[in-house]
């Protein structure tokens, strides 16, 4: 069953619709003036209205969407009317697929790094850059993974709506009341911290936002074994993670043994992990960096204040950084110019600058500590303040340093939706970690094929 959401601002009449009551009105009038031999009014010539757009988002924070479009629409004096449909984000990528091959209305779409070489070689999404060349300013200022994750063919389709890198989340109070210095350096030397933990009460000491159909496990995954040195694919596209004894296959056994020990729980949204470690129970967590503003809240969090962020552990202490980004659709190209231009103006409005300041990425920051990919706003006095309150700044410009997005194929919606369900599979111990990783390398092979 679909749960796309849609909204639309039905209690505002617009003078357009206020003319065209008025004319059914008159026609009404007109019909019963007839028996009277009333003259026939004369044609009111209906003026044209806002230019509307429909635009679809995964579920987050609707409320804070909904008034950024009310804001859009008031700079720009109602002459652009936006309509917002949300899709919960486990179901946002097949639902895509089929919105767009049933071509759906679609103007303007959240996307990620991780569709677009599907969504831009199907021809659903096209480069910003193509139409609207003027986007190419704001390239210097967009952080590398960032501008990565939204280009295609060395084309930019977008502009970031949101960009993060997954971070070692803990909480360091407990952590140093327990005994424990600071965080491991490596995969291993934490095994022998969760194992301490555990003996000390806490249970389970570490929890992993971990589930089949939620599309951020793959991102943790990746994550984790990017503190190992690891990647998926070459430059080619050909799997680089084939032998178990690799990297992606070390950091799924590492969670096999450790989920076996009691040592960690897979929890199946982050939302949860955040609940788990507000237990006092837990102290170790890998998640999108954002939900460090909701573990320190006093408002979201009871243990507000405590937690802090260490260096993904591994030899690299590499980690996965990415973008998700505003697209224009070609059904919007489709509709002409007019669509057109307020497809940029919007997605300028909503990713760019308005008025020399980039006032709605900065109004995510602050807000809900969403990440940015624009360098400039770490410079921002009030988003600076805001992270100040949550992160420790230091150890987040070193860990942003050390991020990096991923290879995008063509294929990898398809792939990412297969390897989810071997990682968690493995991960449970339901099959082996050889299993999972074989089936895994022979799927991008047969992809990589089928989509030469």
């Amino acid at each position: 069953m679909s749960s796309t959401k849609f909204y639309t601002q039905s209690s505002r009449i617009g003078r357009r619709d206020f003319l065209k009551l008025m004319g059914a009105g008159a026609a009404s009038l007109g019909i019963a003036g007839m028996a009277g031999c009333a003259p026939k009014p004369t044609p009111i010539p209906t003026p044209v209205g806002p230019t509307h757009l429909d635009f679809i988002v995964w579920s987050y924070s609707i409320e804070t969407v909904l008034d950024n479009i009310e804001k859009f629409e008031a700079a720009y004096d109602n002459a652009f009317e936006v309509s917002l449909a949300d899709i919960a984000w486990g179901e946002y990528h097949q639902t895509m697929v089929a919105r767009f091959t049933a071509k759906t209305p679609t103007d303007v779409c959240y996307n990620g790094g991780d569709w677009l070489p599907e969504f831009a070689k199907a021809g659903w999404v096209v480069p910003l850059e193509d139409y609207f060349p003027q986007v190419l300013d704001y390239k210097p200022d967009i952080v590398g993974y960032a501008l990565s994750d939204i280009t295609y063919n060395g084309k930019l389709y977008g502009l970031p709506y949101y960009s993060d890198i997954t971070s070692f989340q803990y909480n360091k109070k407990l952590l140093e009341e327990s005994g424990i210095e600071g965080p491991p350096e490596t995969w291993e030397e934490l095994t022998d911290q969760l194992e301490f933990l555990k003996g000390k009460g806490f249970d389970p000491p570490m929890a992993l936002e971990i589930a089949v159909e939620l599309p951020t496990t793959f991102d943790n995954f990746t994550a984790m074994a990017y503190g190992r040195g690891g990647e998926w694919f070459d430059e080619n596209f050909d799997p680089l993670f084939e032998d178990p004894a690799g990297p992606m296959g070390q950091q799924l056994q590492w969670m096999v043994d450790n989920y076996k020990a009691g040592l960690v729980t897979y929890i199946p949204h982050e939302t949860e992990v955040q609940k788990q470690l507000n237990t006092g129970k837990t102290i170790y967590a890998v998640l999108w960096n954002y939900n460090m503003a909701a573990l320190n809240s006093p408002d979201t969090s009871p243990l507000a204040g405590q937690y802090t962020i260490g260096l993904m552990p591994g030899a690299t202490h590499e980690t996965q950084g990415m973008a998700k980004m505003y697209n224009m659709t070609q059904m919007a190209v489709d509709r002409g110019q007019e669509v057109m231009d307020a497809c940029w103006k919007f997605i300028e409005y909503s990713a760019g600058k308005h008025e020399g300041e980039y006032k709605v990425a900065e109004r995510w920051a602050v807000e809900k500590g969403l990440g940015f990919g624009i360098m400039s706003l770490y410079d921002d006095p009030d988003v600076k303040e805001a992270f100040d309150s949550f992160i420790d700044p230091v150890v987040l410009k070193e860990q942003a340093a050390l991020a990096r997005s991923r290879r995008h194929p063509e294929w990898e919606g398809i792939f990412v939706e297969f390897a989810r369900m071997q990682i968690v599979s493995a991960a449970a111990g339901e099959i082996a970690v050889e299993e999972a990783i074989e089936s895994m390398a022979g799927k991008a092979k047969e992809l990589k094929e089928q989509y030469a």
